[in-house]
């Protein structure tokens, strides 16, 4: 029999605010007895739930599939995974996370495969959707949703490769971070407790953070100051090229007083620098005054087996489960102590306070069990006391006795975001010692040679990180100068000592290994290969390697971008005519006393520092607003913004209201608005080289160039031309699909935005072609977005996104179709053709288009021999083949 009439009217009066009422009606009017209608009123009830899916009810539409998979046993799987995906996705939109907990664990005892698959992978796309809107808590209940679901991380990966787990608790230290400036430890506390589950933590308590020396002055600890306070002098840099300024921080030249501390019942975390003494967080970096611009790394970096969460004055700590008991320990244990730069420079120092007089005997050095022979090997050359040493495994540990001693100088391991990379200054006073007590015990141990004369070019093959790519390639231009290529990681520690300690001249890249010509003697002289960013810790490698007498001189070669990779480790090439020069010009220099190369000091490239407030808060006047020469000489590098002070630093368009003499802002009113949004999303997406090189020189330039609305319009457009006729296309040509590259590329200058009205079709074609048959760009992972939606493409996204918005759905779905075709194509590229010679080739057309912008003027403002702004802009000419 057919849907009684009324059956069919219940389903065409179904909307939002009757739907279960509704629904229960129709349930109640299901023909039981006549199998034969069951098909026509199934197909009617799927109508109808497609209909509430896409009107946003989704419990209806769950609803909706369970009545159809009462009427269909025979399909009754499909229909109740449709229904528990439905009321997965409603509960999870609605934030009813408590519910869904409740749902999960229903699904998950009823054993379904089936449900728990479609589940688990609804849920995950879920998560994916929230965390590229942005949506930090609805993306981690999503995942944490599907941990749950399906019972922990196996088998399953959030959709740009991360476990699960992984994923959740970075999104909560991402949470925790924005919670704690404003105070708000105990939400924190609750934000943590729902998800530890999923990251295996233990709960959360707050600690208030405070250094050794004011633990002591309240009683909590003994504290002897060995070494006092004292300034250095700032080292001498030399390049052999003459490069542009550094855009690092100077690290500060009044190095803190060194001492010996001891906390009873302390508490601590190996491969960490946490240190707990009953209410108190015991960490001398955390509590330094400089800690708003410090990013600490303790319960963040992969091998850390505790969570932590930092304020300015207290902190989050795990607390301790479990904890392994240890009578008395000094520390020599901590973050990022495997790595041997960091062991040098951070932890070896320590062992001068432990051969102290004043350091009791017989109590043990404690160090990470992860650590490499050669660090034991170090303690054992430096250790006049005979020490014991005991190696922590990766769990909490009660000290009955904890001893302390701090690191030799400020030395933050990583800066906040937008701040300078930190380049600390190490003092010769403290390597000194350990330079001539570990030369000392190579000597008694016979194993320093006599010679003074090896050319030593030091390998990094073994590593992955700041690879030199052509070392091979240097090494057979350096062999016939008679070079040896040594391997450090194969040789013991004292077997390095003796080969640095016995060359004449070192040629290698500027990484851990080239810490050891510390031990070169005096009048060696070393040449420092390194990549090509500004960025880099030249103060702390010269200050360093110098103390011996040695002289080093860096070379810098060319930058190997790649996305995801830390400027700071990026791989690179040097040109080895260059490399042999630069051994030329140093040995002159030997012989001649004529300095190789160029000096560097700190003169020529001070650190990032703007004027006070008061000078900032100076208002432009009614004139023609002007670059002020002075304040230009000033600004020489850019921070990503916006900044609460200029002592933070300047972004981009905060650079643009300085020079104009505006108050500091991020928005200043004598800039073009749809420049200014292109130009502060640009320089906010990219690397601090790339930044400064980009998009510094273009500050002085935007000042003066806002205009009218009409004016606006029309950058506006130009930037729409560019998506459409430039980004587009370039990605098209890369993966081959040349026909439809230039169909883009040729079409008519878009002159506003309403003009995409009349390409709605060829987009939306392009997107598809480019889809066909291809991975989906959730697949492909992060380096296509990378490319795809890199900063120049955000940049352009963001200038566009309200004026499409304002121009209609029909509009706004174009520039979604041009975004996601070249993301497609893309893809269709990946693992076939390099992708970042096209994204590098787009920044250099985005470039191009800014100038466009620029340049463009109110016709009644425009001089005679002004450009006209409606000049055709195509930069995507340079991108053709």
């Amino acid at each position: 029999m057919r849907p009684t009439e009324t059956f069919i009217d219940l389903i065409r009066t179904v909307n939002r605010d009757n739907a279960p009422e509704v629904l229960e009606r129709l349930r109640r009017l299901v023909p039981v007895e006549d199998p034969a209608g069951f098909s026509t009123t199934r197909r009617h009830l799927e109508a109808l739930a497609f209909r509430l899916e896409g009107d946003d009810q989704l419990g209806a539409a769950a609803d909706t599939y369970d009545l159809i998979g009462s009427l269909v046993p025979h399909e009754r799987e499909r229909w109740v995974v449709a229904a528990a995906t439905a009321r997965l996705r409603d509960l999870c939109r609605r934030g009813r996370y408590a519910e869904a907990t409740d749902r999960v664990r229903s699904l998950r005892e009823s054993g379904d495969p089936t449900v728990i698959r479609e589940g688990v992978t609804t849920l995950l796309r879920l998560g994916w959707v929230a965390e590229c809107s942005q949506e930090p808590e609805a993306c981690a209940q999503s995942y944490r949703l599907a941990y749950e679901l399906n019972g922990g991380d196996d088998g399953i990966t959030t959709a740009d490769g991360f476990a699960v787990s992984t994923k959740v608790k970075n999104l909560r230290r991402l949470q925790l971070d924005a919670l704690l400036p404003e105070g708000r430890y105990a939400d924190a506390i609750a934000l943590h407790a729902q998800t530890r589950h999923v990251y295996r933590a233990g709960p959360f308590r707050v600690y208030d953070i405070t250094t050794a020396k004011a633990l002591a002055a309240s009683g909590g600890a003994a504290y002897t100051e060995l070494r006092p306070a004292r300034r250095i002098a700032p080292p001498e840099l030399r390049f052999f090229e003459l490069p542009p300024a550094l855009v690092s921080e100077r690290g500060e030249l009044d190095m803190p007083p060194q001492y010996l501390a001891f906390l009873n019942g302390a508490r601590a975390f190996p491969r960490s620098n946490v240190v707990i003494a009953g209410d108190k967080l015991v960490y001398d970096l955390a509590a330094h005054p400089r800690r708003p611009d410090i990013l600490l790394q303790d319960g963040l970096n992969p091998d850390q087996i505790m969570m932590a969460a930092f304020g300015d004055t207290r902190a989050l700590v795990e607390v301790p489960e479990d904890p392994h008991a240890v009578e008395a320990g000094l520390t020599m244990f901590g973050l990022q102590s495997r790595n041997y730069g960091h062991w040098f420079c951070e932890y070896v120092p320590r062992m001068l306070a432990y051969n102290d007089p004043r350091c009791p005997d017989g109590i043990p050095l404690c160090i990470d069990d992860h650590m490499p022979g050669s660090h034991e090997e170090i303690l054992r050359l430096l250790d006049t006391r005979g020490r014991p040493v005991i190696k922590l495994p990766p769990r909490p540990v009660e000290f009955g006795l904890l001893g302390m001693a701090p690191p030799p100088a400020f030395f933050p391991f990583e800066m906040k975001p937008g701040r300078p990379v930190y380049d600390a200054v190490w003092p010769a006073d403290i390597f000194a010692v350990i330079r001539e007590r570990i030369l000392q015990s190579a000597r008694e141990r016979g194993v320093l040679s006599e010679r003074t004369d090896r050319r030593l070019f030091i390998s990094r093959k073994a590593f992955t990180q700041r690879a030199l790519v052509n070392e091979e390639e240097i090494a057979e231009r350096l062999r016939p100068l008679g070079f040896e290529v040594i391997y450090p990681e194969t040789m013991s520690f004292l077997e390095q000592v003796d080969a640095f300690h016995s060359a004449a001249l070192v040629v290698g890249s500027s990484s851990s290994a080239l810490s050891n010509a510390l031990f070169c003697r005096p009048g060696c002289r070393i040449l420092g290969l390194i990549h090509e960013e500004l960025a880099f810790n030249f103060r702390g490698y010269t200050s360093y390697i110098e103390v011996g007498g040695a002289r080093i001189l860096f070379l810098r070669g060319r930058t190997l971008h790649r996305p995801g990779v830390h400027a700071f480790h990026v791989s690179y090439t040097v040109d080895p005519r260059k490399v042999v020069a630069a051994v030329a010009a140093l040995e002159n220099e030997v012989a001649s006393g004529t300095p190789a190369g160029f000096t560097l000091s700190d003169a020529d490239s001070p650190p990032i520092r703007v004027p006070d407030d008061d000078v900032l808060r100076s208002l432009a006047g009614a004139e023609p607003v002007r670059v002020d020469p002075a304040r230009f000489s000033r600004v020489t590098t850019l921070a990503a913004g916006p900044h609460a002070s200029p002592d933070q630093g300047l972004c981009a368009l905060e650079a643009v209201a300085y020079l104009a003499g505006e108050p500091l802002s991020d928005q200043p009113a004598c800039a073009s608005p749809s420049i200014a949004a292109f130009i502060r999303t640009w320089s906010d997406g990219l690397p601090q080289a790339e930044r400064d090189g980009l998009i510094l020189p273009l500050v002085p330039r935007l000042v003066g160039t806002n205009g009218s609305e009409a004016l606006e319009r029309r950058r506006i457009a130009m930037v729409a031309d560019w998506l459409v006729r430039s980004h587009v296309p370039a990605w098209f040509r890369l993966a081959k699909l040349n026909v439809e590259a230039d169909e883009l590329a040729d079409r008519a200058e878009l002159t506003d935005v309403a003009d995409l009205a009349s390409l709605c079709d060829h987009l939306k074609r392009a997107r598809k072609r480019a889809a066909v048959a291809n991975l989906t760009l959730r697949q492909t992972g992060s380096a296509v977005r990378a490319a795809a939606w890199d900063a120049t493409q955000q940049a352009a996204w963001i200038t566009v996104r309200d004026a499409l918005e304002e121009a209609g759905p029909p509009i706004l779905a174009a520039g979604w179709d041009a975004a996601y075709a070249a993301a497609y194509a893309a893809t269709r590229a990946y693992g076939k053709s390099p992708l970042e010679p096209t994204r590098r080739a787009l920044e250099q057309s985005a470039l191009a288009l800014v100038d466009c912008m620029i340049e463009a003027r109110d016709a009644d403002s425009a001089g005679p021999e002004a450009p006209a702004a409606s000049a055709p802009m195509h930069p995507s000419a340079e991108l053709r083949p």
